[in-house]
């Protein structure tokens, strides 16, 4: 199986986008494929891109681009309402072909389901065993910071609803911290059976 890496996250400040290509390149060193939604040039060079029809194009190739990864490395940022819409997207996706792989494994209706699962059980499948690395790079969550702060004066504070969808998304483990997405990345570079 081939990997590839689904890289999210802002894109939009000059910041964002330096950390998103420097992302790339560490990807792209380990010698994962992968998709930037900031390099598609397609739909993000507008002074060659028509405005006609552009959020239905941005949400196609992107959605696209989400099912063929197996790999979703994201920073959800509360500033980043694009990525806040693909961590949903892929937190329904992944809830939708549990529940289709669930219908299947019972057994339930069996004959009907099959026959109608059968077409899409490889997206499925797929979407189902994606590995997502979220991390957030924000100072403040480093070892340390803010150990004494509490009510009004923390100076971070984690929307527990995009928390709670990332623990899901790892199976209880949360946010990665960069250097501990781009190990996960060698491992699977170096064992592709990791995927699933």
């Amino acid at each position: 199986m081939t990997a590839k890496v689904y890289l999210a996250g802002d894109m939009l400040p000059k910041a964002s986008q330096l950390l998103r290509a420097q992302e790339r390149e560490q990807i792209k060193a380990i010698g994962l494929d992968f998709y930037n939604p900031m390099d598609n040039k397609d739909i993000n060079d507008k002074s060659k891109v028509s405005n006609e029809g552009l959020a239905e194009r941005i949400v196609k190739a992107d959605t696209d681009a989400i099912i063929e990864s197996n790999i979703v490395v994201i920073e959800p940022q509360p500033f980043a309402l694009g990525t806040m819409v693909e961590l949903g997207q892929i937190k329904g996706m992944k809830d939708l072909a549990k529940m289709i792989l669930d219908l299947v494994d019972s057994g339930k209706h069996k004959d009907d389901a099959l026959k109608a699962l059968f077409a899409i059980l490889d997206i499925v499948e797929k979407v189902n065993n994606q590995v997502v690395f979220p991390h957030y790079e924000d100072v403040r969550r480093f070892e340390g910071a803010g150990k004494d702060e509490e009510g009004d004066r923390r100076s971070l504070g984690i929307n527990q609803y995009v928390y709670g969808v990332c623990l899901d998304l790892t199976n209880g483990k949360g946010f990665y911290e960069w250097d501990e997405v781009l190990e996960e990345l060698e491992k699977i570079k170096k064992d592709p059976s990791l995927l699933g």
